[in-house]
């Protein structure tokens, strides 16, 4: 059996964690009796592992008012994205939580922030019962090796959730293996659990299996080493101490491997993207496939819920869609960012208005571009010229990228511009040779924060890196309807920060402002 069948079937969670809401607290305790609390096979440790991988793409366990509103990857999608200058949801679609968020303007009530944070916490305590059940009992169903390798994996797992939790609210619940079930965690501040989850994680990364031998969906080793990156590459935020060497030294891992730039960037966002998945640029993906690991998350909100009916039968067929929501639509300042001639120009304008003067409104004249980087349509036939390729369904086959080896270039350009010697500017310029653009001679800030924007665009990373380069808040710099004015108005500081969820306050306790 496949492990991928371990993800989609997700189907035995020690403890009892598959059968809690993580409304109220963080007590989490067994209240299902017909869930076992008790592993005797192999088989289902696999499950509990998988269990965990499908807690990203997954969207049971967290209560919310629409489907596919609890997954990872729709919640961390909007907080890193719609709140800044790349796309907004159309407030024609109405649901709870969307406006404040397209306008900076969220209270501690916004469902999509409690979605987040409920996730965050829920993958942190799910992963850290795994390890501490692995180290104990594995023995009998693994080899040593194997033990080691699955506990890395659970780590990297729950590091993932931590590396949210640090960058969105900053502080949170912390919670290992030798945490009691029934109790409350201690709550620890953003450099604790910066020093905490990086301290962990310089420990297994090393331990997982290598791209080239790991299976697909599951974490390798360069994937483990990317998600260090990450939290180095914005160690000055979280920490106030930078850790550039430190980036790029984990980023070298990455690159030292082998693995190269997928020779053309749509092909990385359709139907048949898994090529490119784990030993490929595609380092770490959330797996999504028809019909067996389905989500409304994922690249389903990506497709179907950018995709406008109004934009025409010649467009959509093109893209093999089945639903088209008008929900999802890009901000000027992305479109405006890329050129023309720019292959990652994933953008289609049709009749629609490049500026939004009004956020409402799904026909064809309705403000903002449609995203078409997102595509049901395979490689192979990637206009769809022979026809309907999904078969008429509208969930996505496209992987949801969570890192690519791209980023992992771009970023040690940001550490040469922070001067570390590690041949930075080389990298940048392959990742804009791939784009057809031209090469650059130095690197400066601002036009590596467009890159990173040309690159990763709807990718779930723009948020962090407009707090990196100090554009977020203040008025530095300033997008359509940011602080809820067309022109933008300035942000305060205390909103680099979302807030901690009503639900929670009582133990973890609030951030400044809110």
């Amino acid at each position: 059996m496949k492990f991928t069948n371990h993800i989609l079937a997700g189907c035995v969670a020690l403890m009892a964690f598959a059968g809690t809401s993580c409304v109220g607290d963080l007590d989490l305790t067994p209240n299902d009796p017909n869930i076992k609390l008790e592993l005797t096979t192999q088989a289902e440790w696999d499950g509990f592992l998988g269990r965990i991988y499908a807690n990203l793409y997954r969207d049971d366990i967290i209560s919310t008012s629409d489907g596919g509103a609890g997954t990872f990857t729709r919640t961390h999608f909007n907080l890193n994205e719609i709140v800044a200058d790349e796309c907004f949801i159309s407030e024609a679609w109405n649901d709870p939580g969307y406006q404040p968020l397209n306008k900076n303007q969220w209270s501690p009530d916004n469902e999509w922030i409690y979605a987040a944070f409920a996730r965050e916490f829920f993958n942190a305590k799910m992963a850290a019962e795994f390890m501490s059940g692995m180290r104990s009992q594995g023995a009998a169903f693994f080899d040593e090796a194997e033990v080691n390798a699955r506990i890395a994996e659970a780590s990297a797992l729950r590091g993932l959730a931590y590396y949210q939790m640090i960058d969105l609210f900053g502080r949170g619940p912390w919670i290992d293996e030798s945490s009691t079930t029934g109790a409350t965690p201690p709550t620890y501040d953003r450099k604790q659990l910066f020093d905490a989850i990086t301290a962990e994680l310089e420990t297994y990364v090393p331990q997982l299996k290598p791209a080239a031998e790991q299976a697909y969906g599951r974490v390798s080793r360069e994937a483990g080493y990317m998600l260090l990156a990450k939290l180095y590459l914005n160690a000055e935020v979280y920490t106030g101490t930078p850790m550039w060497r430190e980036c790029a030294e984990a980023c070298k891992q990455v690159v030292s491997t082998g693995i190269t730039l997928a020779p053309e960037y749509k092909y990385l966002f359709c139907a048949t993207n898994d090529k490119y998945a784990g030993n490929g640029e595609l380092l770490w993906v959330v797996p999504q496939e028809q019909g067996r690991m389905e989500a409304w998350g994922g690249t389903t909100y990506l497709t179907c819920g950018a995709w406008f009916a109004s934009a025409g039968e010649e467009i959509l067929k093109k893209l093999n869609y089945k639903d088209a929501w008008g929900g999802l639509r890009l901000r000027p300042e992305l479109s405006k960012a890329l050129d023309r001639a720019d292959k990652r120009r994933l953008i289609f304008e049709g009749t629609f208005q490049e500026d939004i003067p009004t956020l409402g409104g799904n026909d064809a004249t309705s403000c903002g571009y449609m995203l078409i980087k997102y595509s049901n349509s395979p490689e192979t036939d990637y206009e769809n010229t022979a026809g309907n390729n999904n078969n008429n369904v509208a969930m996505s086959n496209a992987d949801y990228p969570l890192f690519r080896l791209a980023d992992t270039y771009l970023m040690l350009a940001e550490c040469q511009m922070h001067g570390v010697e590690c041949d930075g500017l080389r990298y940048l310029n392959l990742v804009r040779e791939r784009a057809g653009m031209p090469a650059l001679s130095s690197i400066n800030a601002d036009e590596l924060l467009k890159e990173r924007m040309c690159e990763l665009y709807c990718e779930g990373h723009r948020r962090s890196d407009l707090i990196r380069f100090g554009k977020y808040t203040g008025s530095n710099y300033m997008w359509s309807w940011k602080g809820g004015d067309y022109e933008g108005a300035s942000l305060p500081a205390y909103r680099a920060l979302f807030p901690i969820p009503t639900q929670y306050t009582e133990t973890i306790g609030q951030n400044p402002g809110y």
